[in-house]
C-alpha cells in the first residue's frame, strides 16, 4: 500500500505495464471490482486510489457520514489483484499554495443541477492531478458516472493529455439499483424504493424505443415517474449528448439519460444509454 508520493512513485516504478487508474472515495464494492477487471483485461497495472475530501461534496451532502473502512478496502483491493493500492493525503492532491483550478464554464452550464460548479472544478482538478501523479495511460469509470467520464474526456482532449477514459457497464443489484457505496446509508424502506430509479430510466428507454423522441415529453414523463418514488427528492433529470453533455432537444440512439436526487441526505445518481432503434 502506498500513502506518500514517494511510496507511490516507487511502487509504479516496479510495474512493467502501463497504468490503469481507478479512483474511488472508498467502501469498495463489486462495481469497483469490475473497473479493476476491465483495466487488467486491457493489460494495465492497476493503481486503485481511494481519496475522500470535503471538496467532493456539495451543500447538504455531509462527507463525514460517508461510509469508511480502510481495512476492508485494503483486503478487497488485494483480493481483486490491485497492483498499487494508494490512499493519498489531502495535501498530496490539493497541495498548499496550489494556484491552478480547472474551470469548464460551458460544461458547468450544460449540466446545471447535476453537480455544483465548484464541486465539479474540485473533482476535475483532482483527477487531472491524480493522472499526472500516476502517469496513468487510462482511467476507468462506471457508466452511472457518465458525466464525470465525459467531462474528463473533454478536459484531457483540450489539454492534449494522452490518457484514455474508459467506461464500464454499471454493476447493479438484482433489483436494478446501481451499486454504490452510499447505498449502505439507505434505510430499508429507502433501499426498496431506490430500485425504482432504474425502473423509471428503463421505462424511458422503452418510451424512446416506441417512438417518443421529443426531449421535453420524454423528460417530463421520466421526471413524473421519479417524483412518485416514495421518499425520493429528485434533483435533476437530463438527456444529453454522450460526448459533449449538451442537452438534446430530440432524443437519438446512444444519448445518455441521467437522473439523480436524495433519500434524506443520501444522494443517488444513475444513467442509461438510449437504445438503438434501427433493428
Amino acid at each position: 500500500m502506498a500513502r506518500t508520493l514517494g511510496e507511490l512513485s516507487a511502487a509504479i516504478a516496479e510495474t512493467p505495464h502501463p497504468i490503469g487508474l481507478v479512483v474511488t472515495r472508498g467502501y469498495l464494492h463489486a462495481g469497483h471490482g469490475a473497473l479493476v477487471r476491465a483495466a487488467h483485461e486491457m493489460g494495465r497495472a492497476v493503481v486503485l486510489c481511494i481519496f475522500l475530501s470535503h471538496r467532493q461534496f456539495g451543500p447538504g451532502e455531509d462527507f463525514t457520514l460517508y461510509p469508511r473502512d480502510s481495512e476492508r478496502d485494503r483486503e478487497f483491493a488485494e483480493q481483486a489483484g490491485v497492483d498499487v493500492f494508494w490512499q493519498p493525503a489531502e495535501e498530496d492532491v490539493y497541495p498548499r499554495g496550489m494556484s491552478t483550478e480547472v474551470h469548464m464554464p460551458r460544461l458547468e452550464q450544460a449540466i446545471n443541477g447535476v453537480v455544483r460548479p465548484e464541486v465539479l472544478r474540485s473533482q476535475i482538478t483532482a483527477m487531472v492531478r491524480l493522472i499526472g501523479l500516476t502517469k496513468a495511460a487510462s482511467v476507468y469509470y462506471g457508466e452511472q458516472d457518465w458525466y464525470k467520464a465525459a467531462a474528463m474526456r473533454i478536459v484531457l482532449s483540450d489539454l492534449a493529455v494522452g490518457t484514455e477514459i474508459e467506461t464500464v457497464p454499471t454493476r447493479r443489484a438484482e433489483d436494478g439499483l446501481a451499486l454504490g457505496s452510499l447505498n449502505e446509508r439507505l434505510r430499508p424502506q429507502e433501499r426498496q424504493s431506490a430500485a425504482r430509479i432504474f425502473e423509471a430510466l428503463k421505462w424511458a428507454q422503452e418510451l424512446f424505443a416506441n417512438g417518443e423522441v421529443e426531449a421535453t415529453r420524454l423528460l417530463g414523463r421520466t421526471s413524473a415517474a421519479l417524483t412518485r418514488i416514495p421518499g425520493f427528492r429528485l434533483q435533476y433529470v437530463h438527456l444529453v449528448d454522450p460526448a459533449t453533455l449538451a442537452e438534446r432537444p430530440k432524443a437519438a440512439p446512444g444519448d445518455i439519460l441521467m437522473a439523480g436526487g436524495y433519500f434524506g441526505r443520501t444522494r443517488l445518481d444513475d444513467a442509461v444509454r438510449l437504445p438503438d432503434t434501427s433493428a
